[in-house]
């Protein structure tokens, strides 16, 4: 029980030595398209999770424990999602709030 995936999310690997953080506008766009990527995988695992009860409801499919599998994973990644959107806003908010 220790490897613990959701469909490709993979922890994050610390910097090594000779790697340096993205600095300027290019990451920027870096973190964009990450989100972005996020938020359509996301959107996939969702459609999954629909597509099985529709087949479940059906009767083209009679596993009940995967249906409820895949809806939990896709909510699991969902709740996971608005959690670091209402981070960004947290984040978003103070930085309006500093005085320069």
């Amino acid at each position: 029980m220790s490897d613990l995936t959701v469909n490709g999310l993979r922890p994050i690997a610390p910097l090594s030595a000779g790697t340096k953080p993205a600095s300027g506008g290019a990451g920027g766009d870096d973190f964009a398209a990450m989100l972005r990527g996020q938020l359509e995988q996301v959107s996939r695992m969702q459609s999954e999770a629909d597509e099985d009860l529709k087949r479940l409801m059906a009767g083209q499919s009679d596993s009940v424990t995967d249906v409820l599998v895949t809806a939990r994973k896709a909510d699991v990644a969902f709740s996971l999602l608005m959690e670091i959107r209402n981070k960004l806003v947290d984040a978003y908010q103070e930085l309006q709030n500093m005085r320069v």
